[in-house]
């Protein structure tokens, strides 16, 4: 865990960058470079994981079609994510209290079902694999998910007074 993460981190900041420049970019570059960078960092996501779970080739055959299913459904609530992000970056320097505040509640309800899925799918993956792959792949998925949201916060500017 200790070389790849700068890879996603780098890849997330540059994640970043095309959302909070949303406007001065065409709507279809901005959607291509979107789609680009997600699909990079769902590559260096899976390595990381198969570097840092070491799972046997039974293990493996229950774990990854879990995997598959799991990034399908966070893939929903990326494109929420990114939808927030690009909404803050669209209204930016004209940003309302009203505004602030549906930011603010579909923000809440995204990290609920974040963690919601990450309830449904440590379970399914204890019963598939085992528990302790189970927490394994769940402290994982909480720094990358740590990183990602660092690089995020570096990139986004704080609303202004």
């Amino acid at each position: 865990m200790r070389k790849q993460p700068y890879l996603l981190a780098i890849l997330a900041g540059a994640l970043a960058l095309p959302l909070m420049t949303a406007s001065a970019q065409d709507n279809s570059t901005l959607e291509s470079d979107i789609q680009v960078l997600r699909s990079d960092l769902r590559a260096q996501k899976t390595q990381i994981i198969s570097d840092q779970l070491k799972l046997s080739d039974a293990e493996g055959k229950s774990f990854w079609p879990i995997y598959r299913e799991y990034e399908t459904e966070l893939s929903k609530l990326n494109d929420e994510k990114v939808s927030i992000i690009k909404d803050y970056a669209s209204s930016y320097d004209t940003i309302t209290d009203t505004q602030i505040q549906s930011l603010a509640d579909r923000t809440f309800k995204l990290e609920s079902k974040r963690n919601d899925l990450k309830q449904k799918y440590f379970k399914k993956i204890s019963k598939a694999v085992s528990p302790k792959t189970a927490a394994r792949f769940i402290q994982l998925e909480n720094r990358l998910d740590l990183l990602l949201n660092l690089q995020l916060a570096d990139s986004i500017p704080m609303i202004q007074k």
